[in-house]
């Protein structure tokens, strides 16, 4: 069982990162938040909790062994929480936490489906179902609105890792790879450090192209 891993940040891909130990590479998985909040440690040494599982049916196919990792045990353990809701798997639950688990916490506390639904892949039926097996379960994990901003700074990073973060995610909706994206993203950042917004970077990537409105590769 692999509870932990602390590592070089060697790389930071879609839906996962490189961790390298001792000579040895390993994948692990993440959520769009935890994400976010690694993107601007490239080449750091960080530290995540882990999950460890084998992906597969036994005497089907390849067994895989996979590693899902979080910033903190308070995700891991909502994390463990959410995969027991019939039909949420561990990628789909991660593809799900795309803002942090105190606030998806108390959409379920509250049964606020029109929050839930905002998570990609959960749709009205899977809001309900997640409402009507976790809630009262979670609610140690639930935050208030006051502790709304302690929380996003904890999880999300500071704020100009989140503005980082998302103009990367518009370049990369765009159609840009993750590491030309955090390229061109950086040297809007080196070149003008006032800027406070996702859309002035992407403003400054455009003006800054070969050719109007194109975007340099």
């Amino acid at each position: 069982m692999i509870s932990a891993i602390t590592g070089n940040l060697s790389r930071v891909l879609e839906d996962r990162v490189v961790l390298e130990v001792n000579g040895l590479a390993y994948e692990v998985l993440v959520s769009p938040v935890t994400l976010g909040a690694l993107l601007p440690k490239r080449d750091q040494e960080v530290s995540l909790k882990t999950i460890f599982y084998i992906q597969g049916t036994p005497g089907i196919g390849n067994m895989i062994p996979v590693l899902v990792g979080f910033m903190t045990e308070t995700e891991k353990e909502f994390f463990e929480y959410f995969i027991t809701v019939g039909g949420i798997g561990p990628r789909a639950a991660l593809k799900a936490l795309t803002m942090p688990v105190g606030r998806i916490a108390r959409a379920i506390e509250d049964a606020d489906t029109a929050i839930l639904t905002t998570l990609p892949g959960i749709g009205k039926q899977k809001a309900a179902k997640i409402i009507a097996e976790l809630k009262g379960k979670v609610d140690r994990f639930a935050i208030t609105p006051d502790e709304d901003q302690q929380m996003e700074k904890a999880v999300g990073g500071t704020e100009e890792d989140n503005i980082m973060g998302e103009a990367i995610e518009v370049l990369m909706q765009l159609g840009y790879r993750r590491q030309e994206s955090e390229d061109m993203v950086r040297r809007a950042i080196r070149k003008h450090e006032g800027i406070k917004s996702a859309e002035a970077i992407i403003q400054e990537i455009f003006r800054s192209s070969a050719k109007p409105g194109v975007v340099p590769r």
